[in-house]
């Protein structure tokens, strides 16, 4: 059973006038709960959604994750609400929504993330948080502590870690740091960013998998690494799940 408190969490925000469009987007969200924990709030018009931006940045409040907006708004469209959107916070992850294939060039005018035609299918939303979820991943640093003190490691480098007598070891492709947390601590904190448990020893970073051969796991530094019988399918559903073609 999947604890929804290990699930990756993504706060959503939807402007869609239209309410069968809106009502897909929330069904889909909610087949994909044993995935991901979803919270989405839909606005009906630009307005709106511009008027709790505004309140979250006056408190100083988080943003939401992910801001689908329906290219096609009466009063005033997506693109000129994209680019409001951005002039509040450029960093925002703003995805265009439409029913023609040919409007979506204007959305990368406003460096939109994507655009997904309608009506939303639930492949394409997943695909589309699995990759927002890579892209957090590059981002991501997790402050390591050291026997020669406390650093910031990006994720991407971490390649496996490696629970060695009483501390572990973190693996990069130049350099190893050891660390006294627990193997189990990192596993805790770094599952829903594409890490796997593949033996009581290891917990290995999918996106430097590079193959499996003879019941070991082959990383892109050149490790071999053994995985039990008993993780093998799940492993494979991981690597599935997050990598997707993009295997490196």
């Amino acid at each position: 059973m999947i604890h929804e408190e290990r699930l990756q969490r993504f706060t959503i925000y939807m402007c869609e006038d239209i309410r069968e469009h809106a009502e897909n987007m929330l069904a889909i969200c909610s087949r994909l709960k044993n995935e991901y924990c979803l919270n989405v709030t839909v606005f009906q018009s630009a307005d709106e959604l511009l008027k709790c931006l505004n309140g979250l940045r006056k408190e100083q409040e988080t943003f939401p994750d992910l801001i689908l907006l329906d290219i096609e708004l009466p009063v005033m469209d997506g693109i000129t609400l994209g680019q409001k959107i951005r002039q509040m916070a450029s960093d925002v992850c703003l995805v265009f929504l439409t029913s023609y294939a040919e409007y979506a060039i204007r959305g990368y005018t406003v460096n939109a993330f994507r655009y997904l035609l309608k009506p939303l299918s639930q492949e394409a939303m997943r695909n589309l948080l699995v990759d927002i979820q890579k892209e957090h991943a590059k981002k991501k640093k997790i402050m390591v502590k050291t026997v020669d003190g406390e650093m910031l490691l990006p994720l991407q480098e971490i390649i496996y870690i490696s629970a060695e007598d009483k501390c572990t070891v973190l693996y990069t492709k130049d350099r190893h740091y050891i660390s006294d947390y627990s193997l189990k601590k990192y596993e805790e904190q770094l599952e829903i960013f594409g890490f796997f448990r593949i033996h009581r020893k290891y917990l290995v970073n999918l996106y430097h998998h590079k193959g499996t051969q003879m019941g070991r796991i082959i990383l892109s530094s050149g490790s071999s690494l053994p995985i039990t019988k008993k993780r093998m399918p799940q492993y494979r559903q991981q690597l599935f799940h997050f990598l997707g073609e993009n295997l490196i």
